[in-house]
């Protein structure tokens, strides 16, 4: 907090600026190098048949980078401001404090994911740092949420009664695609569509 506030902003410009500029340009690509390698380090397990990064994971992750960014652009205008008006700086604090604010934005966006596993299905809630599972013997209820137009599968939910477990779904996710196929097939559950207009639509034929 002295260094910002006792650095005129003349020394600031060339760190905060660059800093700044490659948090805001790398938020949309960053995220998915960084969640995949911080994920895999902390969580992979051989016993995982797949391991589910849902996309609100990336958006905290590049949420906090914006964060970070905007609020070092805020310094450093703030700071030329009190300088041009020859006012002490104050803001000092308040910034490091919104600096701080991004930390559980990617603390959060870490620790959230899913996975299947032999015998149960496991999530970590964006807003939670601890797992929920349920097991796949326990399972009373299966929902799948279905897009309208195009009848894609967007997500599966899985209930055992008590607790409610749902999964983002891609069936370009060859190994979800396969764990979810194959769990299916030996518990025979019987599945509850629900469908879902996410404003997209399938195009069959195409005007000549």
């Amino acid at each position: 907090m002295k260094f910002f506030r006792d650095t005129d902003s003349d020394t600031l410009i060339p760190y905060v600026l660059t800093t700044g500029l490659i948090l805001l340009l790398s938020a949309a690509i960053l995220p998915v190098v960084v969640l995949m390698f911080l994920q895999d380090l902390l969580f992979f397990s051989h016993d995982h048949w797949s391991f589910i990064r849902p996309q609100a994971a990336y958006q905290g992750f590049a949420a906090g980078m914006v964060w970070l960014s905007l609020t070092l652009f805020s310094l450093l205008f703030t700071k030329m401001y009190a300088e041009t008006k020859r006012k002490d700086y104050k803001l000092a604090g308040l910034h490091v404090v919104l600096l701080v604010l991004a930390l559980p934005l990617f603390v959060l966006s870490i620790y959230h994911y899913s996975y299947l596993e032999e015998d149960s299905v496991h999530v970590n809630s964006f807003w939670s740092l601890s797992e929920t599972s349920i097991a796949w013997n326990d399972v009373t209820a299966v929902t799948r949420t279905v897009e309208t137009n195009t009848s894609r599968v967007l997500a599966y939910t899985f209930s055992n009664g008590d607790a409610e477990l749902t999964i983002p779904y891609d069936s370009q996710d060859y190994k979800t695609a396969r764990a979810i196929s194959r769990i299916a097939g030996q518990y025979d559950w019987e599945t509850i569509d629900v469908f879902k207009d996410t404003g997209e639509s399938l195009e069959l034929f195409e005007e000549e």
